[in-house]
């Protein structure tokens, strides 16, 4: 058996050996042309078939080059367990190199950790038949590849924002729509993190949205015999946002949207005066009943709001996932600016969720996933629905001012595709957008996206 490299170097020796051999039997004028030609046709059937020998090897090797890339970029995420990672390594590789391909036999390396974690080193072999180079007894050949990856450490803080409107309760093979959402996002915050349980430069929130968000916090129960009034507005035992009114008995979590005033009395805007909250002037919050009363309807359900609070930002790995499990019963209508405004604010430093890292080299990141437009069935306080020109108005306009703060906007749409969410994310293009139309593609959606968020490079 020879190295693929050693055949070329044959290759090319045989080549000037037929030269030699054709310009001898040229000068000769003794001899049978029959002999002459003997003596070149065993060389030259070798040379065809090294030739044959030598390109098959070059797509083997490609092949190879390939999977090792792919597999090493997945696998590297586990450098701090060798088991994982090399359970991972093995996976990811078979998913990307057929086990019949070339009928080559692979034999795997075990993969090198170096630089403290930050540098895996993976390689391959494969043997291969030959086909005419059996004349001149080399039976088969080797290929080899190697690929080298290395994560850069940058603290990141990023935000998932999912939609959890109705139609994501739609049947998506063996479960619903955001039942492969919680799966992709689960595979998304496994990249993250790797086998890490908690993390220093790593923070992972969670935001829930329909036509409005849950602005309470995950997990902490209301009590309205807490409520607090503080410097004109109020505040909840399980929200830090402030309201101008003190949230009902029943309150599920949910305030309206304000607009900015518009100098309009008729409208009672003047009558929400502004909150200064920890240096922040927020404009203020109206608190989203259950019901409301319509002098013409009657007593009627306000718009309809995820059941589940924002999961703050936080370095540990089973805050998110936690809280991505417990995501169920889809319902409500669209409203993407109010997925990415309260993605937006639970992600940036100071008021209302404070958990931001302060690093000076931090990257901000939200990653958003929809399977909708926007719906017109949306209200604040005093006023009717927004259309759909404005809700899509709006969102552009909370776009603009999210990437203007040096955020990075990923976009994940699901059985839809729309310029609108082109333009929302930092680029019309992957990494930063995505259009997926089935389970699978989601999860390799939020796998690139965890790829190029842990800074994992090909860097042999």
């Amino acid at each position: 058996m020879k190295p693929f490299s050693a055949l070329i170097t044959t290759f090319m020796s045989l080549v000037i050996r037929i030269k030699q051999v054709a310009g001898a039997c040229y000068q000769c004028e003794k001899g049978s042309i029959f002999i002459n030609f003997g003596v070149v046709v065993v060389p030259l059937i070798a040379m065809v078939g090294l030739g044959v020998d030598i390109g098959r090897g070059y797509v083997v090797k490609a092949r190879l080059s390939q999977a090792l890339d792919a597999s090493a970029l997945a696998a590297a995420p586990y450098a701090d367990n060798v088991v994982k990672l090399q359970a991972e390594f093995t996976k990811y590789f078979d998913a990307n190199f057929p086990s019949e391909f070339m009928n080559a036999d692979i034999t795997l390396a075990t993969p090198i950790i170096s630089d403290n974690g930050t540098k895996v080193t993976v390689s391959a072999t494969a043997l291969l038949d030959t086909t005419l180079m059996s004349v001149l007894g080399e039976e088969t050949m080797s290929v080899g590849a190697s690929a080298e990856v290395t994560r850069l450490i940058t603290p990141l803080d990023v935000v998932i924002s999912i939609d959890t409107t109705g139609s994501m309760g739609s049947s998506d093979g063996s479960g619903t729509r955001l039942s492969s959402a919680k799966d992709a996002a689960e595979i998304l915050v496994n990249k993250l993190f790797g086998n890490e349980t908690e993390s220093e430069n790593l923070q992972v929130g969670l935001v829930p949205w329909s036509a409005a968000v849950n602005v309470a916090e995950r997990g902490v129960t209301y009590d309205s015999a807490l409520n607090t009034f503080v410097d004109g507005h109020w505040y909840t035992n399980n929200s830090p946002v402030p309201f101008i009114t003190e949230p009902d008995s029943d309150w599920r979590g949910c305030a309206y949207a304000r607009y900015t005033d518009n100098s309009n009395d008729d409208d009672a805007d003047h009558l929400l005066y502004d909150a200064d909250v920890g240096g922040v002037t927020w404009e203020g919050w109206e608190p989203m009943p259950r019901r409301v009363v319509n002098p013409s309807n009657g007593s009627l359900y306000t718009v309809r709001c995820p059941a589940w609070g924002i999961s703050k930002l936080s370095g540990t790995k089973s805050h998110a996932t936690d809280a991505i499990d417990e995501l169920e019963s889809p319902t409500g209508t669209t409203t993407i600016a109010q997925g990415l405004v309260w993605a937006w604010r639970a992600l940036m430093p100071g008021e209302p969720y404070n958990q931001a890292s302060t690093k000076s080299n931090l990257r901000r990141a939200i990653v958003i996933m929809t399977d909708g437009l926007n719906t017109s069935s949306y209200r604040d306080a005093y006023r009717g629905d927004l259309s759909v020109n404005q809700m899509n108005s709006r969102l552009s306009a909370v776009a603009d001012q999210v990437k203007a703060t040096g955020v990075d906007i990923y976009v994940v749409e699901y059985h839809v595709e729309t310029s609108l969410m082109k333009s929302v994310a930092s680029a019309t293009t992957a990494p930063y957008y995505f259009k997926a139309d089935s389970a699978a593609e989601l999860e390799k959606a939020f796998e690139k996206i965890g790829t190029e968020l842990s800074e994992l490079r090909i860097s042999k």
